[in-house]
């Protein structure tokens, strides 16, 4: 069988099954990159033939390569291929030699003896409330992106949510103390959210959302008054880095979602209802746990430990106000 037409019955088997496009995305990329790849260096165009030898050479190759070459749309960087990126092309060629044999298209599975390159062992610098306060001020509240960027902000400090769960956030999502997101897997769950943010977000969406189509579900929009994308939500944040000029510190959503963790626990939070409430149901040695929380009774105390009682949102809002008239 011939290996590409195999990817892409494994791949519309992740459709079937309810995968995201996301996560079909992530696979189609690596696993089209490994069959370009052992296609093109050792002649290995059949789904039989694959050895452990080629995965390995695979990973050697990817290990020595650029950040970035292999993206379509972004040219090559100066720094090697990240580490952990590796480990996700790893993940990857497991995941669809599994399938492979669960699918009785082979008899062995090649992958069983691949072992993940050592990832670095680091701490993620999180953000200060003077980095918060930073980032904040540099939103121009009065004007409608500006305040819609000034509340996606502190949505995403006041919940750790993943940025496609903000993006595929709706209308019908939000209450007044929580909102429902879709995590991974496409698991529901409920995240609270902080009295100040909630008055907030409902300005946003009465007074600055203006949507393209009055049956617009999603609650961020764009410049047209289309759904933000992923994309749009990553440009923010290269505009508002240039604007504050943080160094020490990667100017990211991410970097908001372990703050977020940081801040809750520091706050007296615990590590259960953090677990639940950030969508990590699966922790090792949690587990046992989080399984006696349901995210319904973990937000019930998300206020309390909200990272939004250490920021003064009036400070900011007065040097908001402050920085348009200089302008």
């Amino acid at each position: 069988m011939q290996l590409r037409e195999v990817l892409n019955q494994f791949l519309l088997d992740c459709e079937v099954r309810g995968r995201s496009l996301q996560t079909i995305s992530w696979y189609k990329q690596r696993l089209g990159l490994f069959a370009q790849m052992i296609d093109q260096e050792q002649k290995v165009t059949e789904l039989e033939e694959v050895q452990i030898s080629h995965l390995r050479q695979f990973i050697q190759y990817l290990l020595a390569s650029k950040a970035d070459a292999h993206h379509p749309n972004k040219p090559a960087q100066e720094h090697a291929l990240s580490v952990l990126t590796v480990r996700g092309y790893v993940r990857a060629l497991k995941v669809f030699f599994v399938w492979c044999v669960d699918e009785d298209l082979l008899s062995t599975n090649p992958a069983t003896r691949l072992r993940q390159p050592k990832a670095p062992v680091f701490l993620v610098p999180t953000f200060s409330p003077e980095h918060i306060n930073a980032l904040l001020v540099a939103c121009d509240q009065k004007t409608p992106l500006g305040f819609r960027n000034y509340v996606l902000l502190l949505l995403l400090l006041d919940t750790g949510m993943r940025v496609p769960e903000l993006c595929g956030l709706r209308l019908a999502d939000v209450h007044d103390r929580y909102v429902k997101v879709f995590g991974k897997g496409r698991k529901e769950r409920e995240i609270g959210i902080h009295p100040e943010v909630s008055k907030l977000l409902w300005k946003y969406l009465h007074k600055y959302r203006k949507p393209a189509s009055s049956d617009e579900p999603n609650v961020f929009l764009n410049r047209t008054g289309g759904p933000l994308k992923v994309s749009g939500v990553e440009e923010i944040f290269k505009e508002l880095k240039q604007k504050c000029g943080l160094e020490g510190v990667r100017v990211s959503p991410h970097t908001f979602r372990h703050t977020f963790a940081r801040m809750y626990l520091e706050q007296g939070g615990e590590v259960f209802k953090l677990s639940r409430e950030m969508g990590h149901s699966t922790i090792q040695v949690t587990e046992t746990y989080l399984k006696d929380f349901r995210s319904t009774e973990a937000r019930r105390e998300h206020t309390v430990f909200s990272p939004i009682s250490r920021i003064d949102l009036n400070q900011t809002k007065r040097s908001g106000r402050q920085n348009k008239k200089e302008k």
